[in-house]
C-alpha cells in the first residue's frame, strides 16, 4: 500500500509525522510537495525539506497515476487532481472551508471578509469538479471577532492534523460513510476572484463591522499587510462599535 501526502506546511508535515508514528513494513509513504516549495524554511517549515530530511521518498505526480493501492490526501495541495488519470480512487482532500461553502480558492480570506460566525475544514472524496466531491466528515469552530486571516489560518491546520489523525483509519480500511454534497446551497470562488494589491489601501471614512472585516482579513505579515492612512495594520479590534488599529510598534488608534 503507498499512501502519498502532498501539499504544504505544517499540516502536511505532521501528517507525515503520524504516518511515521504508526508506520508498518507493508505502508509505503511518498511525498508531493507544491512546485513553489524550494526546500527551505520560511514562516511555515519546507515540506519538501522535512521530506528530504526525513529520507521520504519525493513523488512527481504523473508517477502516482500508475499506482493501483494508492491512498492521496492533499493537505493545501495546489494543483487540480485530474482524477481520470489515476487507477485508484482513493483520492482525498482537506479543504478549509464547510463545504459546499467557499468552494475553490481564498476561502480563509473571504470567510472572515464576508463576516462569517464559523470556519472549519471539510475532508472529501476528490472528484471530477472543484472540492464537489461527498464529504467523510466536516468539523467547525467559531471565528472569533477579532481573529485576523493568518490567526485563523493556523486554527485551520491545526484542526486538519487532528482530523486526519482521526479518519485515517477508517478511511485506510475503507470504514467511512459518504454525504453528498447540496452544491446550489454552496459557493465557488476561482483564484482570479481576490486581488489582494488592489485591497490593501483602505480609506476609513466611519468605523463599521464591515470595514473591521475586510481589514481583518487581509492582516496576514507572512504574505501582505493592509493599509489604513498611511498605516500597516497588526491588528484590527472592534469594540463598541468603534474600530482600534494597532501597528507594530503597538501604537494603538481608535476610529
Amino acid at each position: 500500500m503507498y499512501i502519498c501526502i502532498a501539499g504544504k506546511n505544517k499540516c502536511a508535515i505532521h501528517a507525515l509525522k503520524f504516518l511515521f508514528s504508526n508506520k508498518n513494513k507493508e505502508l509505503k509513504i511518498l511525498a508531493l510537495p507544491n512546485h513553489n516549495d524550494k526546500g527551505t524554511d520560511d514562516w511555515q517549515p519546507s515540506f519538501r525539506k522535512f521530506a528530504i530530511d526525513n529520507k521520504i521518498r519525493i513523488a512527481k505526480i504523473e508517477e502516482l497515476y500508475s499506482i493501483k493501492e494508492l491512498f492521496f490526501f492533499s493537505l493545501e495541495y495546489l494543483k487540480i487532481i485530474k482524477v481520470k488519470e489515476f487507477k485508484t480512487n482513493n483520492l482525498f482532500n482537506f479543504h478549509f472551508s464547510l463545504l459546499p461553502k467557499y468552494r475553490g480558492c481564498h476561502t480563509n480570506f473571504l470567510q472572515i471578509y464576508n463576516g462569517e460566525k464559523y470556519s472549519g475544514v471539510t475532508i472529501h472524496k476528490i472528484d471530477s469538479g472543484i472540492d464537489t466531491g461527498d464529504i467523510i466528515d466536516q468539523k467547525k469552530f467559531k471565528i472569533k471577532i477579532n481573529d485576523t486571516a493568518q490567526e485563523n489560518y493556523l486554527k485551520l491546520m491545526n484542526l486538519a492534523i487532528v482530523m486526519f489523525k482521526k479518519n485515517l483509519h477508517n478511511i485506510l480500511n475503507s470504514k467511512y460513510k459518504l454525504k453528498k454534497q447540496v452544491l446550489n446551497s454552496g459557493c465557488y470562488y476561482s483564484r482570479d476572484s481576490v486581488n489582494y494589491k488592489k485591497m490593501l489601501k483602505i480609506t476609513l471614512k466611519k468605523s463599521s463591522i464591515k470595514i473591521h472585516n475586510k481589514i481583518r482579513s487581509l492582516i496576514f505579515p507572512a504574505y501582505q499587510l493592509p493599509k489604513v492612512n498611511g498605516m500597516e495594520v497588526q491588528k484590527s479590534v472592534y469594540k463598541n462599535n468603534k474600530i482600534y488599529l494597532i501597528e507594530n510598534n503597538n501604537k494603538k488608534y481608535k476610529y
